[in-house]
C-alpha cells in the first residue's frame, strides 16, 4: 500500500510540474485577485488605472488587446505574449513592496499601476 500511495504522490507531482506554474505563481483556486483590462489602438478602455493589492496577495492580471503585443509587469519580470482579441494572463504572488508599471510592450501602451504593501 504505500508503494502505491507512492506512486500517487510522485504522480501527482510530475502533473503538478507540467502545468507551467513556478514557485512565484499562485496556485488555482488559493484566492488569486483577478483583474481585467482592454486596450484598443495602443490605449486602455477597460481596467482601473491602478490595482492595490496586499503585500503577499494572488494577483492575476487579464489583458485583451486589439494588437499583437507582450504585456509586462515591471519590477516582477513577469510576461505574457498577446494575440489579438485572445485574453493573455499574467498570474504571481506580489511579495515585493513598491509601485510597477504594467505596460504593452510593442505599443508601450500602459495598462495600469501596481501598488504592493501592507
Amino acid at each position: 500500500m504505500r508503494r502505491i500511495c507512492g506512486i500517487t504522490v510522485a504522480a501527482l507531482l510530475a502533473v503538478a510540474g507540467c502545468s507551467g506554474t513556478s514557485g512565484s505563481e499562485p496556485a488555482p483556486g488559493t484566492g488569486t485577485k483577478t483583474v481585467k483590462f482592454s486596450i484598443a489602438e495602443g490605449k486602455r478602455t477597460a481596467g482601473p488605472e491602478e490595482v492595490a493589492v496586499r503585500t503577499g496577495e494572488n494577483v492575476a492580471l487579464e489583458v485583451t488587446s486589439d494588437q499583437a503585443d507582450e504585456l509586462h509587469v515591471h519590477g516582477y519580470d513577469k510576461a505574457a505574449q498577446l494575440a489579438p482579441g485572445v485574453p493573455g494572463t499574467v498570474s504571481f504572488t506580489a511579495n515585493i513592496d513598491g509601485i510597477f508599471e504594467v505596460e504593452l510592450h510593442k505599443s508601450g501602451a500602459a495598462v495600469t499601476k501596481l501598488r504592493v504593501g501592507g
